[in-house]
């Protein structure tokens, strides 16, 4: 009983009823008299019917288990062994007063690998004379401590979260209840929201469920033995992630008896089709969240008005465990700021590219008026697009491909990134920048693996993809002369077909148009030349990048303008570096005594 009291055991007004269990049992195995024996076990089924309405562990055990009175004999004595860290009992101690179980060969038939096997632990061999101990997860479950063990982990899901997969909820349901013995395989990505769906289905049954990993089972048989103790008593659903690897979890169904009617298997893996034995199995895929399913979810996780929440849900393609993790990692008085920038830290994990969230409008942008032009002729293609195509029956010319294809050209400085900024900005959309450093890969399959990455990325967080230095990855196919040319060539005909595919904007920058592959150009909509500014526009410039705090009022714009032929990158930089020299003093068109020229 100090065991037991140590371990914060629940109920302490039933210590006395268990001590009297423990002093029955030693009684019935030390007293010759069966008159008294019978009396001590009829006062056992007084205690559990005293008990029964407060669902005492043991008295729980028994009833989902549907033990017989040996079996539960034998728990009894395991239990009391635990608690009073005596030795353990061997069976042939608990058919003392069970004759029937006496015989070996009935003991063989009966026993051996039936129900004790998710409650007890015994030594290897044969007969009656094994030692045997409660496992520790059935011990766990009687004193209230942590029930998840090695790997298998007990969930109980408070919040009530919306449910947005409402058709496949219900016939989740549906399949379940026409089926008695039954495995439901949802296919989706991590973080789709799998475990959610089926925890809910689960609560509307009375519940709860029991998560394990497929790919850090070890000893199956031993865990598929936990597992079913652990949801038997528990009244729990087995959810199996099998993410990493399928057979693992097709062995741990395979093992499950009909004890749990109905287990769960969650697979990011495509297109899996698996065996199982004696259960019905049914398919279920989640696809991609919709614009209303993602509103749903932000506004179960946040207070903002209708506005907010609609940019986020349109703009931003995330999953509902992402949408989860976002305002988890937010403070409960989050912005619209802290949320996005919290978004472009999610996005930013991945290393081949950066996810950033564009500032400039196109108001911001000094450049010559026909790249303006080109501009919102871009903007406007880009906003209408799918409704034209719908609009005048162009959908059928145009069944794949729907995307467009940009390409700035020009001197370095001249404004092509922050253009493709801007377009993202007027759309709505956020930059993928891709670090084209990181893409190509000596070993054979890994470029073509990285780009597919790359635009499957792009497309899910809805973003307009930038190449910047298109150039390196974009270049002119050549003759083939080795296998690394043929293995270049795979690369850009790979790199091709994405281009081909992808339905969303893709804009490449270079200074050196000429390298460009004229098959990546074919398939280009729009392609605009950045030149070096003109005088006018250098003035302009000057003007814009010095701001009217700093004391400037001896600078001639004009002069500035039209004596240093600069890009807007270089007159930037010239202007920040004037006003770190001034240093707050008034900035003139001299240069200071003793001030080193510096490179622009």
């Amino acid at each position: 009983m100090n065991f037991y009291k140590k371990n914060n055991a629940p109920y302490e007004e039933i210590f006395d009823h268990i001590a009297d269990i423990c002093n029955l049992m030693r009684f019935c195995f030390e007293s010759d008299n069966l008159e008294e024996v019978i009396k001590a076990f009829n006062y056992l089924r007084s205690c559990e019917d005293m008990t029964s309405e407060i669902q005492l562990p043991m008295v729980l055990i028994r009833k989902r288990f549907s033990l017989s009175g040996f079996e539960y004999m034998c728990l009894m004595l395991a239990l009391a062994s635990a608690l009073e860290g005596k030795g353990s009992p061997t069976f042939f101690e608990a058919a003392e007063h069970y004759p029937f179980f006496q015989n070996a060969e009935v003991f063989a038939s009966l026993v051996e690998n039936n129900t004790l096997k998710y409650l007890l632990d015994s030594e290897e061999g044969c007969g009656l004379s094994r030692h045997f101990q409660i496992k520790s997860i059935v011990l766990n479950f009687i004193i209230k401590k942590n029930i998840s063990h090695n790997n298998i982990f007990f969930n109980t899901y408070i919040k009530k979260y919306p449910i947005i997969y409402k058709d496949l909820y219900q016939r989740i349901l549906n399949f379940i209840s026409a089926n008695s013995v039954s495995c439901i395989f949802i296919e989706g990505k991590t973080g789709s929201g799998r475990r959610v769906l089926a925890s809910q289905i689960c609560k509307e049954l009375g519940k709860n469920t029991v998560t394990v990993y497929s790919e850090d089972i070890e000893n199956i048989s031993e865990f598929s033995a936990n597992l079913v103790g652990l949801c038997v008593m528990t009244e729990s659903v087995p959810l199996v992630i099998a993410d990493a690897e399928i057979k693992n979890a097709v062995k741990l169904i395979n093992l499950i008896t009909d004890f749990l009617p109905f287990v769960f298997i969650c697979s990011s893996i495509k297109d899996t089709k698996i065996s199982l034995k004696n259960r019905y199995l049914m398919y279920f895929k989640m696809g991609a969240i919709d614009e209303s399913k993602r509103r749903c979810v932000w506004n179960y996780y946040l207070d903002f008005n209708e506005s907010d929440i609609k940019i986020l849900s349109s703009r931003y393609h995330l999953t509902a465990g992402q949408i989860a993790g976002v305002c988890r990692n937010c403070n409960l008085n989050a912005d619209m700021k802290s949320l996005i920038s919290e978004i472009m830290l999610l996005n930013s994990e991945n290393s081949l590219s950066q996810i950033i969230h564009p500032m400039f409008r196109i108001d911001d942008l000094i450049v010559d008026e026909h790249i303006i032009t080109v501009l919102n002729q871009i903007i406007k293609t880009a906003k209408n697009l799918s409704s034209f195509l719908a609009k005048y029956g162009f959908e059928e010319l145009f069944p794949y491909g729907r995307g467009l294809g940009i390409l700035f050209y020009g001197a370095s400085g001249t404004g092509k990134t922050m253009s493709a900024y801007i377009l993202a900005s007027e759309l709505g959309l956020d930059v993928m920048k891709v670090d084209l450093s990181r893409i190509e890969d000596k070993y054979i399959g890994e470029t073509e693996k990285r780009i597919s990455e790359i635009f499957e990325k792009a497309e899910e967080n809805n973003c307009l993809l930038f190449f910047d230095e298109a150039d390196s990855l974009f270049a002119k196919r050549t003759e083939i002369s080795d296998s690394h040319d043929r293995h270049a060539n795979g690369q850009t005909a790979h790199l091709l077909q994405k281009m081909e595919e992808y339905d969303g904007i893709v804009v490449l920058a270079t200074n050196l148009n000429s390298n460009i592959d004229p098959a990546f150009k074919r398939r280009l909509h729009f392609t605009l030349e950045f030149f070096k500014p003109d005088a006018e526009t250098r003035m302009t410039l000057w003007r814009r990048f010095i701001p009217d705090k700093m004391p400037h009022e001896e600078l001639d714009f004009k002069f500035l303008g039209e004596t240093f032929e600069l890009t807007p990158a270089e007159i930037k930089w010239a202007a920040l570096s004037a006003a770190v020299q001034a240093d707050g003093s008034p900035m003139t068109g001299k240069r200071p005594r003793n001030c080193p020229r510096m490179r622009l």
